[in-house]
């Protein structure tokens, strides 16, 4: 006769608990981030290959991005107002077909009002629709405790957008860039399609979850005592933020401008022109495809640094990447000649880092400071002050250009641009809204009662 089976054997082999399903959100916005905006980026690689085919001006052809950049902006707003009202997965696929359609469309490209449709307008809407905005307001209502993470996981993918640099650049040697167009937006709809078909479901409560999903032994995901302590200004916190309360305070503008400055302004002076600036002085261009791309594997490892903003304080980390990006960035001033490759090294690496750490934290920043059922407006407007910026990064850089016939100036601006973003973030003070849950675990219970 077989023997029982103990109770501590039982726990043993206690089956696995399933996966929480906000991970698959998760993973799959760390698709949509990576090629989604390797969409926009791949352009830092057309870039040099339109002035050479078609022989226009930098500023003009840079002006193109700029276009997608403000059409991203101004369907900000639309985006966050849409995924209240329809939810995200239908607002997403509207995007998906406009993305494409884009892409597809610059294919037949031969004029600058050609691409500044297909390109700019197409492009530009579509991504914003299925990209950052709606996949915030999706994280922030599937994760409480672990936004920051969710959000730097998500962000992650970003990193493999601007590694797309060497695929794009061989695809345009291999196929041409017009049939480079295409394969992108044939490829952006094969994969999102049935990706955010799957994924994308606005509210725990639709798979009878709740947020962050349960712990062990727990029915619900959030600690009543830790959520408690983590709130440093109970008036703050206890408002239903809308757009309108939102714009009285100078929090709200100290987040426009810094996404204006940094997200926007700098790194999109940045990103367009910094391939140009390679062949400028020297470096060939798969090499430097190759060399740029490191921005963006490192941009991936940012993203994992700033996990550590759940633990130690969104103002650390964002003075630690704020000073890796702007040394970068003094390197890159510093070139000359092809000589120098381990300045653009040293400069793909750390702005890579810097602008990784960065960004999922300022996103995170967002949804501590302004929380609500109707902040969709509130995070597509801040979105938009970002892509207002990123209009005006490009057109400038060239211009800038077009007038010194170099690019000192416009690096020095993209410099000053990431002091101004980081400092900005600092003083809009999150923490003494709430604290991130690592700060409270360590805050005593008793401070947290009135």
């Amino acid at each position: 006769m077989p023997e029982p089976v103990s109770a501590p054997a039982l726990r043993r082999f206690r089956p696995p608990r399933p996966i929480f399903f906000g991970w698959y959100i998760v993973a799959g916005g760390l698709l949509i981030e990576a090629f989604g905006y390797g969409c926009r980026y791949s352009f830092s690689v057309f870039f040099p290959t339109l002035i050479d085919q078609f022989g226009w001006p930098r500023d003009m052809t840079a002006s193109i991005l700029s276009t997608h950049l403000l059409f991203y902006g101004l369907t900000a707003p639309l985006t966050g107002y849409l995924v209240d009202r329809i939810g995200p997965r239908k607002t997403m696929l509207g995007g998906t077909a406009l993305l494409a359609g884009g892409l597809i469309l610059s294919r037949w490209g031969a004029a600058p009002w050609h691409f500044f449709f297909t390109y700019g307008v197409l492009t530009g809407a579509g991504l914003c629709l299925l990209g950052s905005v709606s996949l915030t307001m999706v994280l922030r209502n599937w994760f409480e405790r672990r936004r920051g993470t969710a959000i730097s996981l998500v962000y992650f993918g970003s990193g493999a957008a601007y590694g797309c640099y060497p695929l794009v650049a061989w695809l345009i040697d291999r196929l041409g860039w017009r049939d480079a167009f295409l394969a992108e937006g044939v490829f952006i709809l094969a994969l999102f399609i049935p990706l955010i078909s799957l994924t994308m479901i606005s509210h725990p409560e639709r798979k009878s979850l709740v947020k962050d999903g349960p712990g062990p032994g727990r029915g619900r995901s959030l600690n009543p005592s830790l959520e408690s302590r983590r709130i440093m200004d109970r008036s703050w916190a206890s408002i239903d933020w809308t757009l309108a309360r939102a714009v009285k305070t100078g929090r709200f503008w100290l987040l426009c401008l810094s996404t204006f400055s940094m997200w926007g302004l700098g790194n999109h002076i940045l990103v367009t022109h910094q391939i140009a600036f390679a062949l400028d002085v020297g470096f060939p261009r798969l090499y430097a495809s190759a060399v740029l791309s490191l921005n963006g594997l490192t941009f991936g490892l940012g993203t994992l640094i700033s996990l550590a903003s759940d633990r130690i304080g969104r103002e650390p980390i964002m003075i630690l990447g704020t000073f890796l990006s702007a040394s970068g960035i003094l390197a890159l001033i510093t070139i000359t000649g092809s000589d120098q490759s381990g300045m653009l090294y040293y400069y793909a690496l750390s702005t890579g880092i810097g602008f990784g750490i960065c960004v999922p934290a300022t996103a995170a920043i967002v949804t501590d400071i302004f929380q609500g059922p109707r902040i969709g407006l509130v995070v597509g407007v801040i979105w938009f002050s970002f892509a207002l910026g990123g209009a005006v990064g490009p057109w400038l850089g060239g211009l800038l250009f077009e007038t010194a016939g170099n690019y000192q100036a416009a690096f020095i601006l993209a410099l000053l641009a990431y002091l101004v973003g980081g400092g900005s973030i600092c003083l809009a003070a999150p923490r003494k809204v709430r604290l991130v849950p690592g700060q409270a675990a360590h805050r005593p219970s008793e401070l947290s009662l009135e």
